[in-house]
């Protein structure tokens, strides 16, 4: 590296003297001014004042003003890129100003979407969706639902002889409500009923059924989504909407702790029997 070179690289990062202590490996000797760097002052810098001034402006002095000799160092270009570099960067704003119509971190605010919870909300429960021969049933049952053995699932078979009925039905899905844990989730009567008619379109999309049988009052919700109105749906048949007949019984669970219900569902059952009996 020349000697200019040098010197100027050191110019540029602050470096105003050195003096190195051993000799530098590889570094090229120290080599007297380049005398093109004497030569480029121009004669004039070197005149008196009273002989560079113009006619028409008098001079301030008659003592010549001393010229001060530019440095010897030869500007390079790489030197000059430097410079200019370190220029930039101090006219650029600091990183760490926030801009004044920026919030502080302190003041960010993070606002997550709300669900407005419009309507009745109704308390989790599980349905279990069973099919024998013509007919699905829609049943209310405690998790993990009805299992072969248990009086719950005894007294549906019983159910079921009695209406002529296969007596083994088979088991095709399960629905529990809420669908998510999420509190954001609308969790009223009414999105339960849409999403439990959605749930049995689906299943029954490809299933011939006659009929459907729902034991239980969170399985009106299928035929409405007032929670009262569900109620007051057992013992009756009701067309609906896109799956064809329902009619609507007891719990079966509540059926075995209130044996009297079990004559409401045998005059229910004698009606609606002849949707799958007659059929040839």
């Amino acid at each position: 590296m020349r000697e200019s070179q040098r010197l100027a690289y050191l110019e540029a990062v602050g470096v105003v003297g050195w003096v190195p202590r051993q000799p530098l490996a590889h570094a090229a000797m120290r080599l007297p001014p380049e005398p093109e760097a004497e030569r480029s002052l121009p004669s004039e810098q070197a005149m008196p004042v009273d002989q560079a001034a113009p006619d028409n402006k008098p001079a301030a002095s008659s003592e010549p003003v001393p010229v001060e000799r530019p440095a010897t160092v030869v500007e390079s270009p790489s030197a000059r890129l430097v410079q200019q570099r370190r220029e930039q960067i101090a006219a650029q704003p600091s990183r760490t100003q926030l801009p004044a119509q920026m919030p502080t971190p302190s003041e960010t605010v993070v606002v997550s979407p709300e669900v407005k919870q419009t309507g009745r909300s109704v308390a989790p429960f599980y349905l279990q969706l069973w099919m024998a021969g013509p007919c699905a049933l829609l049943i209310e049952i405690s998790d993990p639902g009805l299992e072969k053995g248990t009086s719950e699932h005894n007294l549906l078979c019983d159910i079921l002889r009695a209406a002529g009925l296969p007596t083994a039905p088979r088991l095709q899905a399960d629905f529990r409500w809420p669908l998510s844990r999420n509190p954001q989730v609308a969790r009223s009567a009414e999105a339960a009923s849409e999403a439990l008619q959605a749930f049995m379109q689906a299943r029954l999309e490809l299933q011939p059924v006659t009929s459907i049988g729902c034991f239980g009052s969170m399985a009106g919700l299928l035929a409405t989504g007032d929670p009262d109105a569900a109620e007051l749906l057992k013992g009756r048949e009701e067309a609906l909407e896109g799956l064809g007949s329902g009619w609507f019984a007891p719990g079966i669970e509540i059926m075995l702790q209130q044996p009297e219900e079990k004559a409401g569902l045998w005059q229910l059952l004698k009606r609606v029997m002849p949707r799958w009996t007659e059929v040839k």
